[in-house]
């Protein structure tokens, strides 16, 4: 047996975007797309990776970091970050992880910058343009000379705005994608065949199914009771 012992795959927007109006039975084989069609594909398809955006998956979780400032509690991250997962303050090579704080949690403290020290608690506050990483508590001179902060983000999925552009996926996830997206448009360009209707539905599901339970990290999790504010009456 011989295989061509190539493992990458990168169908272009405009492939996807042809492969999805083919499976809805509205452009033939070899046909060129209208431009309508590959304007409302491209915007459908657009809109698909940012829904699934909001989801975690395992390529889009990166690292980032920062010099602590002393007296400054609010953090500009990496406008990129969509959420932050866990924070490290590291020492001389040695990481320390910190507690995570809600958003009531962060701003019920009344001693935001007062008494600086070692900060070992953060809240993320994600907005539309970039999000912030507020520390408590604040860093002080001394812990700001010694101290750095390192955070695992999840990123957003980068948009297509040309027709040459890759998926920001895996090229396992070309097929849920490709399916997907003839579902979304079969909202504008209805399929007439009902069987096909499901068919379109179901692998879309099943696809989609099959790698999102793919896409999560093969370890243990370990609970233990929240001891951070001390023992419970």
């Amino acid at each position: 047996m011989t295989t061509s012992g190539a493992i990458t795959y990168e169908p272009v927007a405009l492939e996807i975007i042809t492969g999805a109006f083919n499976v809805l039975g509205v452009a033939q084989e070899g046909e060129a797309l209208t431009p309508r069609m590959y304007a409302d594909g491209l915007r459908a398809l657009n809109w698909l990776v940012q829904t699934w955006s909001a989801n975690p998956h395992l390529w889009t979780l990166e690292e980032g970091s920062f010099n602590l400032v002393g007296g400054q509690a609010e953090y500009v991250v990496s406008p990129r970050a969509l959420r932050v997962t866990s924070c490290r303050y590291r020492l001389n090579g040695i990481d320390t992880p910190m507690n995570m704080f809600s958003r009531q949690e962060y701003f019920d403290q009344p001693n935001k910058l007062v008494s600086p020290s070692i900060p070992v608690n953060f809240y993320f506050d994600p907005k539309v343009d970039e999000g912030t990483l507020y520390l408590w508590p604040c860093p002080s001179t001394q812990a700001a000379s010694q101290y750095s902060i390192h955070y695992t983000f999840i990123r957003f999925l980068d948009v297509m705005d040309a027709s040459n552009n890759t998926l920001d996926f895996p090229q396992q996830w070309i097929e849920p994608v490709t399916w997907n997206l003839a579902k979304r448009l079969m909202t504008q360009y209805p399929v007439n065949d009902p069987m096909m209707a499901q068919l379109v539905i179901g692998q879309a599901s099943e696809t989609y199914n099959s790698l999102i339970q793919w896409d999560n990290e093969p370890a243990s999790i370990y609970l233990q009771p929240e001891t951070r504010w001390g023992p419970r009456a």
